[in-house]
C-alpha cells in the first residue's frame, strides 16, 4: 500500500502545473457532485441501471424526434413521443450489450491504469526534468517556442502526448503491450458483462462508484482541510483499506438490493 504515496505526489504535482486557476476553484462542487453521484451508484446503481438507461435513451430519442420534426416539418409531439418509445424499446433490448461494454471500459481502466502505474509513472519525474531544459537533454521531444516557466501551463491533452512520446521511447514494447492489455483485458470484460449481466453490474457499478467517492473525498479534504493532504500521504496503508472497506461494502449491499424475492406462487410451490 506504500505505492500510493508516490503516485498521489505525482497527480497533485500534475493538477498544480497544469490545471487552470478557474478549475481549481471549482473543484468544491465537482468533489460534492462527485461524491453524491458515487454514492448513489455504490448503492442503488447495479439495481437502477436498466430504468436508468431506458429513461435515459428515451429523452435523447425524444429530443432527436423533435429536431426531425422541426427539420421536416412534421408533428412536433408525435414525432418526439415515436422517436422516445423506440429508443427506450432498443435501451431495454440491448441492456445486455450496454453492461457487456460498461464492463469492458472498467476492466480496460483498471488493466492500463496498472500498466500506467508500473511502466509510465517511474518516467514522469524524468520527463518533467527533460522537458525544460533545452536542447542538451538528447531526447527528441516536441519543445514548445514558449518560455519554459509556460511549459507546464499547456494543455492537459498535449501534456500527456509529450509524456507517452517520451515513455515510447525509454521503453519500447509500451505501446504494443498497452494494445494488448488494453484490447484484451476489455474483451474479457464485454463477455462477463453479457454472460454475467447481474454480477458485472454490480461490480462495475461498485467500482465506478468507489472511485468516484474516493476521489470527492480526497478533494474536499483537501480544498476544506488542506494539511489532510499530508495525512493521507502519511497514511496511505489506512486510506487503501477505507476504500476497499467501502468497495466491499458497495458489493454486498447491491448484492443484497438486487436478488430476486420469491413470489408468493413459488413460495405456495415450495411449502406443497
Amino acid at each position: 500500500m506504500t505505492d500510493f504515496e508516490p503516485i498521489l505526489s505525482q497527480l497533485r504535482a500534475f493538477v498544480e502545473q497544469h490545471v487552470s486557476v478557474d478549475a481549481v476553484s471549482n473543484a468544491l462542487p465537482i468533489a460534492i457532485v462527485a461524491l453524491v453521484v458515487g454514492i448513489g451508484l455504490s448503492v442503488l446503481g447495479a439495481k437502477l441501471a436498466r430504468p436508468g438507461m431506458t429513461f435515459a435513451l428515451a429523452l435523447a430519442g425524444g429530443l432527436v424526434g423533435v429536431k426531425y420534426a422541426q427539420a421536416g416539418g412534421f408533428p412536433v409531439v408525435v414525432v418526439g413521443l415515436v422517436g422516445a418509445l423506440m429508443f427506450a424499446a432498443i435501451a431495454h433490448l440491448t441492456f445486455r450489450m450496454w453492461v457487456g461494454v460498461a464492463t469492458a471500459l472498467v476492466c480496460s481502466s483498471i488493466a492500463l491504469g496498472t500498466l500506467g502505474q508500473q511502466r509510465v509513472l517511474p518516467h514522469y519525474g524524468e520527463f518533467e526534468k527533460v522537458t525544460v531544459p533545452a536542447a542538451h537533454s538528447g531526447v527528441n521531444l516536441p519543445m514548445p517556442s514558449s518560455p519554459p516557466q509556460e511549459y507546464f501551463s499547456r494543455p492537459p491533452g498535449e501534456f500527456f502526448q509529450q509524456l507517452w512520446d517520451y515513455v515510447k521511447q525509454k521503453d519500447s514494447a509500451v505501446q504494443l503491450d498497452a494494445g494488448l492489455l488494453g484490447f484484451g483485458a476489455g474483451f474479457i470484460g464485454l463477455f462477463l458483462g453479457v454472460v454475467a449481466v447481474r454480477w458485472m453490474l454490480i461490480l462495475s457499478t461498485s467500482i465506478v462508484g468507489t472511485a468516484l467517492v474516493a476521489a470527492g473525498v480526497v478533494t474536499l479534504f483537501d480544498v476544506c482541510v488542506p494539511d489532510s493532504y499530508q495525512a493521507f500521504q502519511a497514511h496511505p496503508a489506512a486510506m487503501g483499506m477505507g476504500v476497499g472497506a467501502f468497495l466491499v461494502t458497495s458489493l454486498i449491499l447491491q448484492t443484497l438490493l438486487t436478488r430476486k424475492t420469491p413470489s408468493s406462487k413459488d413460495e405456495k410451490t415450495a411449502k406443497n
